[in-house]
This record gives C-alpha cells, structure tokens and sequence, in this order.
C-alpha cells in the first residue's frame, strides 16, 4: 500500500478532540505569554520601532558595514534594542529604539564606523525620528487591514459556498493567528510593520488551502447518500485533499525556509513568522476547521431530526 492510499483510511475527523487538546494547549501557552509579558513589559507583544516609535539612521561608507559589527557598535554605545541591515551596496540602516539620540553619541557611533569601513558619504547620512503617535496610527491601520481582510473572506466563502463554511474557515484562520501571535509572544521577537504583510500572507494561505478542502466537501455533498454520516463524508473530503495540501504547504515550507536560512538577521524573525504560518494554516484547514464545520453541521442535523420527532 502506498502513502496516499494509507492516506485515505486515515479518521482525521474521528480524532477531533485530540486536534482541539493540541491547538488549545498550544494557543493557552501563547496567551499565557503575552498575559507574561503584559505584567512584565507593559505589551503583550514585543512592538518595534515602526509602532512605537524611534530613531532611523542612513548612511553609506567606503566599504561596505558588517551587520553585525555595527550591532556591536550600538550595543556598545548603550543601545541594543536595535534592528540593522544592508541599504545598498555600502549602505547601512539602523533602527534604534529611543525617539532622540545625543548627537554627541550619534557622532562617536558614526566613528567608530568609519574607523572600520572607511569615510562616510555625507549625501546619504540621514537621521530620522518616528514619533510614537505616527507608529500608533500604524498599529491601528494595520489591525483595520487585518479585520478587513478576515471580513471580506467570510464575505468570499459565504457567497461560494454556505456561511457554515465560511464561520468554520474564518474560525481556523483565527487560530493560525492566535498562533502566530504567540509564537511572537514566547519567543519577544520584536513585531514591526513588515509582519502586517506576514499577517496577510498567513490569511491568504490559510484560505486557499481551507477552499481546496470545503471545495471537496461540497461536490461530495451533492451525491451524498440519504444516510451517509456527515463525518463519513468529510472526513473521505480531508484524506482525499491531504496530500495535494502537503504537497504544496511543503514546497512553500522550503521556500521559506532558505529565505530564513540564507536571509539574514533583518528578515530572520519576518520569514519565521511566514513558516508558523504556513504550517499552521495547514493543520487548521484539515485538523481545526474542517472538524468544526462537522460540529456545526452534526448539530444542526440534530436539531432538526428532534423537531420532527
């Protein structure tokens, strides 16, 4: 017997409460680090500079800044909350977490750059504050865009298919972000405005896998036997999709992957994010939201057979 046909005799749904169990203690652990973290920092999540504010630093020497050597200039100058990375080919950008800097430190931390890398091209120095209410207008844009985008999905498959559907996809791209979030949260990476676009990315992959899955339950719906269970159908509507979405959440997994690996410091913590989503948005589209749609339906069918009794 090969893997897909092992596959199909698999009772992905008969093991509903073991997939809920797994989610749940791993969504507690991550609310738990964020109530941690509220007591402990004042956030439930670590906010870079783009929400809460700072100081960005541009400037181009002879040669071109080790990312890391420059880190270590900062931290030596008493900031080490901050982000750095290549701007162009001799470029560096710094993002420091402190809305002002001295400019007698800023001066000394330039130095010691040139020190290492050669003069400093004054036409590309640049020194630019974020002031903390700009970065609250971007906490508040980006948490629009993200209800926005959760919205029109449920809009999107209720229309395609039944709004069942759509409450059971939404429900399971909630739980891909809850886990995202507290992945962010255990681990204090610091949460700047490329994770919006992270956030997005994580919604879209978790709705075209969980489309691929209802897709399969609807045809199925429509010769369903007068008493075929529902489980029965949609557990046969998981196993028969569960390889094709293996098969692509592994391929973008790779992908991914060597963008985390071969990245760099400044992306390492954005493509981290994409590989929690892209393996959460896959066990939610098989293991979350398709036993809850079974829930759902069960219970509906339930309550019908007893008003005709």
């Amino acid at each position: 017997m090969t893997f897909r046909e092992r596959v199909l005799t698999w009772d992905i749904i008969g093991k509903t409460r073991m997939w809920f169990t797994a989610s749940s203690i791993i969504i507690a652990i991550g609310i738990v680090a964020m109530v941690v973290n509220t007591f402990s920092f004042g956030s439930p999540l670590k906010l870079g500079i783009d929400f809460i504010g700072g100081t960005v630093v541009n400037a181009s020497f002879e040669r071109a800044p080790d990312e890391a050597v420059v880190r270590d200039i900062l931290s030596a100058n008493g900031y080490s909350n901050v982000t750095v990375q290549r701007a162009g080919e001799k470029g560096i950008t710094m993002k420091v977490e402190a809305t002002e800097i001295d400019p007698a430190v800023s001066g000394k931390i330039i130095n010691d750059i040139v020190a290492k890398y050669g003069a400093v091209d004054m036409g590309t120095k640049e020194i630019t504050s974020i002031a903390p209410v700009i970065g609250r207008d971007l906490l508040r844009r980006s948490s629009l865009a993200l209800g926005l985008a959760l919205l029109f999905t449920l809009l999107y498959i209720t229309v395609r298919f039944k709004f069942s559907f759509g409450l059971a996809t939404i429900l399971g791209m909630v739980h891909d972000i809850l886990v995202a979030l507290g992945i962010l949260a255990l681990f204090r990476v610091p949460l700047n405005a490329p994770f919006v676009g992270a956030f997005l990315a994580i919604v879209t992959y978790s709705v075209q896998d969980g489309v691929v899955v209802m897709d399969r339950i609807r045809e199925k719906l429509r010769y369903r036997g007068a008493k075929e269970p529902f489980d029965k159908l949609a557990n046969a509507a998981v196993t028969e999709t569960w390889m094709r979405s293996f098969n692509t959440s592994f391929t973008t997994f790779l992908a991914v992957l060597v963008l985390f690996v071969m990245g760099g410091a400044p992306i390492r913590d954005f493509s981290t994010t994409l590989l929690v989503g892209i393996i959460s948005g896959t066990y939610s589209s098989i293991y979350i939201s398709t036993p809850l749609l079974v829930l759902w339906v069960q219970g509906r069918e339930k309550a019908a057979a007893l008003q005709k009794a």
